[in-house]
């Protein structure tokens, strides 16, 4: 759950994403929205974009020459918009100068900019929901981390994580038994924004959709977020504690396989790298120092890596590292196969006998502490 609307200021916005936002007349959902500069802040370019949508296609900028500017958003459903630093983008590519607030009937949105961010506040019902909720989550957490303490990380290192991501569980539980009983248009929206990007160590995204399909499916009936969520779930992203999809790749040698030509029964480790990372080589070099006593305990192992321009560094790379697997290839992102499994370099996949990934993750030696519970036998 991100932080209320009340203050989104922080993170890196990339210009270049998808299509235009269209708005109709029929739209339902209508808000007023005010924007304004602190006293002393220079004025800059800000455009108002529905998110994921290509803020070079907005009708929604200003320039905020006069100070201040104000305009109606009108939407068919609630939505989620963000307001960027048009200028910081086209001078440096990025900006950490943006905000994201919904478009719902009725609501007065102000937005003030900062020296160093964009303070987004509003009226808006479901905005005051999901502070009400952020509200609840920070007063649960006080009261369950009172034994996660500075002198504990300090004293037991593991036992304070192990307390830690156990808090993190429990409060992901208390998280969703709050949407099951105060339904918001948020869990869907957030949902929505994760599954089109789907990152390999978010380990919550895969139960967050069983918990959507079981309490959200049908709710908000015809919003767009539910098609959008069907297709991402379809396409085949490698999410932890899913299944582990088939995909498109290539041999060395450019002969066109497939992800599962290279799997057997049992357990199977994926490590994703590339020649260009050297933090990644130097991740597949250590795990190939140890992983051949769980290869003989009968673990299957093979690589992807991510590729540009031709094969040549690859083949020199494993001619000298000699890894005790095979290597397949996604050359120029020919198949998205990186994308899929959320990483753009690195990463391990840990898939169990029913195909369902158990463990993603980096490090050689978290990877071994992991293979321990599942071969046991080895030393």
């Amino acid at each position: 759950m991100k932080k209320n609307m009340k203050k989104i200021s922080t993170g890196t916005l990339a210009a270049g994403m998808l299509s235009a936002c269209v708005m109709t007349a029929s739209a339902k959902e209508k808000a007023h929205i005010t924007i304004k500069a602190a006293d002393g802040v220079a004025p800059t370019e800000l455009v108002i974009h529905k998110a994921g949508n290509d803020p070079r296609d907005s009708p929604f900028r200003t320039k905020l020459e006069d100070g201040k500017w104000e305009t109606d958003v009108e939407t068919d459903f609630i939505e989620s918009f963000h307001i960027t630093d048009w200028t910081q983008i086209i001078d440096s590519g990025t900006t950490s100068r943006y905000a994201y607030f919904l478009i719902e009937d009725g609501a007065k949105i102000t937005i003030t900019l900062y020296e160093n961010e964009i303070i987004a506040e509003s009226t808006g019902r479901e905005t005051i929901a999901m502070q009400q909720l952020d509200q609840f989550l920070e007063e649960k957490q006080k009261e369950k981390s009172a034994g996660v303490t500075k002198e504990l990380f300090e004293k037991d290192p593991a036992l304070a994580l192990e307390k830690m991501n156990q808090l993190n569980q429990e409060m992901k539980e208390v998280e969703r038994d709050y949407y099951s009983k105060h339904p918001m248009i948020s869990f869907l929206l957030d949902l929505e924004t994760r599954i089109s990007d789907p990152r390999f160590n978010d380990h919550t995204l895969y139960s967050d959709l069983e918990f959507y399909h079981a309490n959200y499916e049908d709710k908000y009936p015809g919003h767009p977020a539910h098609k959008a969520i069907a297709e991402k779930e379809n396409y085949g992203y490698q999410i932890y504690g899913g299944k582990y999809h088939d995909y498109d790749v290539r041999t060395v040698d450019g002969e066109k396989v497939r992800g599962y030509d290279y799997m057997k029964d049992g357990y199977n480790l994926i490590i994703c790298w590339a020649t260009w990372c050297g933090p990644c080589r130097k991740e597949c070099q250590e795990i190939a120092e140890f992983i051949g006593k769980y290869q003989a305990a009968g673990l299957n192992v093979f690589a992807l890596t991510r590729e540009y321009e031709s094969t040549d560094a690859l083949k020199s790379v494993l001619e000298k590292d000699q890894y005790p697997f095979p290597t397949l290839v996604d050359l120029n992102n020919e198949f998205g196969v990186f994308d899929r499994h959320g990483t753009t370099s690195s990463g391990v996949f840990l898939v169990n006998p029913d195909r369902k990934i158990v463990f993603t993750g980096f490090g050689p030696d978290v990877l071994k502490n992991e293979l321990k519970k599942y071969f046991p036998e080895v030393e």
